[in-house]
């Protein structure tokens, strides 16, 4: 279909689109941007005096690394169609989701992920997935206790592979979020289980 005739059909829709090509050029330029600004931070680490030229210099080398890892997680999800169906470990997806997460979440709450060593792939739709996962943390936000964090636990159980929400009180799943969760792990054959629990057959 023509793309003007898309644009007049759904805007919102080739806005996303639009956005979503140009992420790969934007994470470029940001990769390079940042590969200089680290390599001269670190060049300048060799001859920082000790004391506070040498905190300051840490600190904006810590911030370097939490900008990176920010917006390459933002740009990664950016990147993807609205559905992103393809073989993947959910540990490594999940992790790759970690840095948006925190910043939903915000300064006053956290997030962990307990995951195997050994990565276990399964059909998995990514965009489905980050999509419940962000929905999940930006609704908690507000109605957990200063402080509580959400756990992400990921287990093998025989021949299936489980995401296990361990959820602090506030942070129950709306009925949003709930169908969001349904659909990410039901788009590729997996189903939720009481925790709540996504479960996919590796």
């Amino acid at each position: 279909m023509d793309e003007q005739i898309v644009a007049e059909r759904d805007p919102a829709a080739a806005r996303y689109e639009r956005l979503r090509l140009t992420a790969p050029a934007v994470q470029h330029d940001i990769n390079n941007a940042m590969m200089i600004l680290t390599s001269n931070l670190e060049l300048l680490e060799r001859s920082a005096a000790e004391g506070a030229p040498r905190r300051q210099l840490d600190r904006a080398l810590a911030a370097t690394r939490r900008i990176e890892e920010t917006v390459r997680g933002y740009l990664d999800a950016a990147r993807r169609p609205v559905t992103e169906v393809t073989t993947a470990c959910p540990a490594a997806a999940v992790r790759a989701v970690l840095p948006l997460l925190r910043v939903a979440l915000g300064a006053r709450y956290g997030v962990d992920l307990t995951a195997p060593e050994e990565p276990r792939e399964v059909h998995l739709d990514r965009a489905r997935l980050d999509l419940a996962l962000l929905a999940l943390a930006r609704d908690a936000v507000g109605r957990m206790a200063n402080g509580a964090r959400i756990g992400l636990r990921v287990e093998y159980r025989g021949g299936e592979v489980v995401l296990t929400l361990d959820l602090p009180e506030g942070a129950e799943p709306t009925e949003e979020v709930a169908r969001l969760l349904a659909e990410a792990a039901g788009a590729t054959g997996g189903w939720v289980e009481d925790g709540p629990a996504l479960v996919w057959r590796a």
